[in-house]
């Protein structure tokens, strides 16, 4: 027996589930500038859109930086000892310094030649050694620990000096060793004036190598805290240099005693160029 046909207006059923057509619909974008913009992050950024299997955008989460090594956050914890350190002018009392020093940190200073330690008392005195100026000076740039407060813009502000002592060509000791302007009166004009005057009495002239001993003989009626901070300020204006004598066994006795100290360097000679 012939099946009879349905009625061409009777609704063919549908085998999709309800409300299909409608989230198709609310998934599309309505125009071609939505679909090709991506959705704004605060702060300005956008997230960057990648596609799934089925086609829908799926959000990439930023990548994250990988942890630092132990090795990396034990060098971090020295370069801030060494910066602490170096900010007392390279000197000081361990149980003064902050942040303090772990004695992990001021052990393996100690045995990179870094750090001198002498028990004084019942305190140990830190002094920064020759070879830890030199560390200083080639790593004004290295990381600092990041979960110490205000280490990021200390890291900043050695980076910028950095720059500035090798476009100067200075060496780090003579900037820390730079006296406080609120120990001496500003002006020294006249004392500059004399320091010059000696100084081509005893070497004949100006572009002569002056020993410090020599000078200060000079200049005895002055007292030596002035003339120091006058010197270093002609080093900072670049109106004299101040070197070592390089060959020890030169050194005598009263060049010691008339050497100006920078940082941990004794400087026994003066040049003034003019």
């Amino acid at each position: 027996m012939a099946k009879k046909k349905q009625p061409s207006n009777v609704a063919v059923r549908s085998h999709k589930k309800p409300g299909a057509a409608k989230k198709a619909h609310i998934m599309a974008p309505k125009t071609k500038s939505e679909a090709m913009d991506p959705d704004p992050l605060p702060g300005g950024g956008a997230k960057v859109p990648s596609k799934s299997k089925n086609g829908t955008a799926v959000r990439k989460k930023a990548v994250k930086p990988p942890p630092k090594t132990p090795e990396q956050i034990h060098a971090a914890k020295k370069a801030l000892a060494m910066w602490g350190l170096l900010s007392q002018g390279g000197q000081a009392s361990g149980g003064k310094l902050k942040p303090r020093i772990d004695p992990a940190e001021r052990i393996a200073l100690a045995q990179a030649g870094l750090l001198e330690v002498v028990k004084v008392g019942r305190a140990l005195r830190l002094t920064v050694t020759d070879k830890g100026w030199d560390w200083a000076e080639r790593n004004l740039n290295a990381p600092l620990p990041e979960n110490v407060s205000g280490a990021a813009i200390l890291q900043s502000w050695l980076t910028r000096l950095r720059a500035f002592l090798r476009a100067r060509d200075y060496r780090l000791s003579e900037f820390f060793a730079a006296p406080d302007d609120t120990e001496m009166p500003p002006d020294h004009a006249e004392l500059r004036e004399r320091i010059r005057s000696a100084y081509c009495e005893v070497g004949g002239g100006f572009n002569r190598r002056v020993l410090l001993r020599d000078l200060r003989k000079k200049l005895a009626d002055v007292d030596r805290a002035r003339v120091d901070f006058v010197l270093m300020e002609m080093l900072r204006d670049e109106q004299a240099s101040l070197m070592q004598l390089d060959y020890r066994p030169d050194v005598s006795d009263e060049d010691r005693a008339a050497a100006l100290q920078i940082g941990s360097e004794p400087r026994h000679i003066i040049w003034i160029s003019k």
